[in-house]
């Protein structure tokens, strides 16, 4: 962030309190992927477990106090900005008091909603973030992912009317925001200033005691996380290149389910060690949950033997 290292006790706080952020998104985020893909299997324990789960995670979420938290003005408009995006993706994930829309019209517009505040958060973030640091990367390309999921809504409706011209320049369209955003996250691995900016923060949660362990483990959960993000956009690109080719057709939307859903469920576990890893760094605790992520993720050999059978 461009306002680190003018005052060390600011920025370890800063990071304490978008950490506990992050991490409630984050397990709130895997228990509504977990739910989306099981919801018609759930047992009755099963549920209550998740229920348990996300109700504790609103309790840390509402927990949170930034106002009263001593940092500076740029830190907690950052935070403000990253909790109110958060507040409504919370809400989206809420299945216990907000379930999922069933037409398709008011999941559009619950879409919509969830975008335009994805966009406010992006334009406050960025403009605290060097340009080549690895966050602004990702929101970047986060960013263009977004246009390219609006532009996949409006394809299915389309397709729907068969609507062939209308579909083949919204298909051209959302493979270009996939693939531009699939050239951000290539573009941070590369980019040599990423890892500097990195240590930077991990010698901040840290009190300014690097190790070559902590260094090693720090750089390589990150370029993890940005390489399944990068295979993630990957497969709507490809999926938009059928719809192109074939137009709406069942065995390429299956590949396509099968493959965004694993790779989504090791982003969810990835994303949860990244998080454990900056809290365990402050010395902070937080209540031992499940990644659930890990109970849906196939084999190839599975998805083609359940096809079989």
């Amino acid at each position: 962030m461009i306002f680190f290292n003018k005052n060390p006790e600011h920025d370890k706080n800063f990071l304490e309190i978008q950490t506990k952020i992050n991490f409630c998104y984050w397990i709130a985020h895997d228990i509504d992927h977990f739910y989306q893909a099981s919801k018609d299997s759930l047992n009755t324990f099963e549920y209550t477990k998740l229920k348990n789960q996300l109700n504790e995670i609103f309790n840390i979420f509402e927990s949170i106090n930034i106002t009263k938290s001593d940092i500076s003005k740029n830190h907690k408009e950052c935070l403000y900005a990253l909790r109110n995006f958060t507040d409504s993706c919370l809400k989206d994930f809420d299945f216990i008091n907000n379930p999922k829309f069933q037409d398709s019209e008011s999941e559009e517009i619950n879409l919509l909603n969830l975008l335009y505040a994805e966009k406010n958060f992006h334009k406050i973030y960025l403009h605290h973030l060097y340009p080549k640091e690895m966050e602004a990367y990702v929101l970047r390309s986060f960013s263009l992912f977004s246009k390219g999921g609006e532009m996949l809504v409006n394809l299915a409706s389309e397709l729907e009317f068969q609507n062939h011209d209308k579909i083949e320049k919204l298909s051209i369209d959302a493979i270009k925001s996939f693939r531009l955003a699939r050239f951000e996250m290539e573009r941070a691995i590369k980019e040599p200033n990423v890892i500097e900016y990195l240590l930077d923060e991990l010698e901040i949660i840290s009190d300014g005691l690097l190790s070559e362990k902590d260094s090693k483990e720090f750089i390589e959960l990150n370029f993890d996380y940005l390489k399944l993000w990068k295979e993630y956009f990957l497969s709507f690109e490809r999926y938009c290149m059928d719809i192109q080719e074939e137009g709406e057709d069942e065995a390429c939307y299956e590949i396509f389910d099968f493959e965004s859903k694993n790779c989504l469920s090791y982003i969810n576990i990835l994303a949860y060690k990244i998080n454990m890893f900056y809290l365990k760094k402050m010395n902070i605790n937080m209540p031992h949950l499940e990644i659930f992520s890990e109970r849906i993720i196939k084999s190839p050999i599975d998805y083609i033997q359940n096809k079989r059978a």
